[in-house]
Order: structure tokens, then sequence, then C-alpha cells
């Protein structure tokens, strides 16, 4: 059992306590986790199974060749850009990143790809920021965000050689 696991099961049991202690009537807390889990369940098997095609387009020699250890900052920079152009939620960006953790990514190239996501996902480039916010904001945002994932990648790169 994973670390993960263990304390998503720790934090349920602890809300399940301060649930019982208010006395919430249990009706709508249940069928509100129906509906989260009818909602949540299908996209994660779809997510991954399209991570199972990616795993299957990009060998693993090729992640761990650009992704892995050997590639030093070189990989951190990599992962930054394929980090901009995933265009998904966290259920399939999360799903590459496992794909790419299985296909011997390194730590600091897979912090680097989640930050790079998470500060510039395209798929919010384009149907938020450009129409709302217009290109002059996006520039200024970009140009002013940039270092982010690479700084992310780099500290996490010390950090693996210190321990």
């Amino acid at each position: 059992m994973s670390m993960g696991l263990i304390f998503l099961l720790v934090v349920l049991a602890a809300l399940l306590v301060v649930a019982v202690r208010q006395e919430q009537p249990w009706a709508p807390i249940v069928q509100r986790f129906i509906e989260q889990f009818a909602m949540l369940v299908p996209r994660m098997l779809m997510a991954l199974m399209a991570a199972g095609f990616i795993a299957q387009l990009i060998p693993s020699a090729f992640i761990s060749r650009f992704l892995g250890e050997e590639s030093g900052f070189l990989s951190i920079v990599i992962a930054s850009l394929a980090g901009i152009i995933v265009p998904a939620g966290p259920v399939i960006a999360f799903s590459i990143a496992a794909v790419f953790v299985k296909s011997g990514a390194s730590a600091p190239a897979l912090v680097a790809f989640l930050t790079s996501w998470a500060v510039f996902a395209a798929h919010r480039i384009l149907i938020y920021e450009i129409p709302l916010l217009g290109a002059g904001f996006l520039r200024l945002r970009l140009a002013s965000a940039c270092i982010i994932p690479l700084v992310a990648g780099g500290i996490a790169m010390a950090f693996v050689k210190l321990g």
C-alpha cells in the first residue's frame, strides 16, 4: 500500500469522525459521494487508457534518454516544454506523469513537467486567458512566470543530489 493511499484513508477517516461528531445528515453526504464517484471513475479509466496509449507511442528508452537522470538540466527543460503542451486537466496530466515515472524519468523532470503544466497549460491559455484577458496580459504573465518550472526542477535536482 502506498503512502499516498494511506494518507488519503487517514484523511477520509478524520472527515468521517468530524461528520459523525457534528451529527450531519447522511443522505446529502452519500448522495454527493455517489455523484463525485460516478463523475470521476469514468474519467480516471479513460485517463489511464490514454496514458497507456501514450506509453505505447513514446518508447521507454526515449523517455529515459531525454527525461532521465543522465540528461541533467536538459531533462528539466524538455519536461517544462512538454508540460506546456499537455491539453488536459489533472487526470490526464498526472497519468502522463505516471507513464514518465515508469519509463525512467527523473524526479526533477517530473517536478518541472507538472509545474509547467500547472502554470502554463495550453488549453487554459487558449480558452480563457487570451479571450478574457487579452494577448498583452498573456505576454506579461508568460514573461514573468517562464522561469518557474526551470527553478522548480532545479530545486528538485538539488534535493535529489543532497538526499
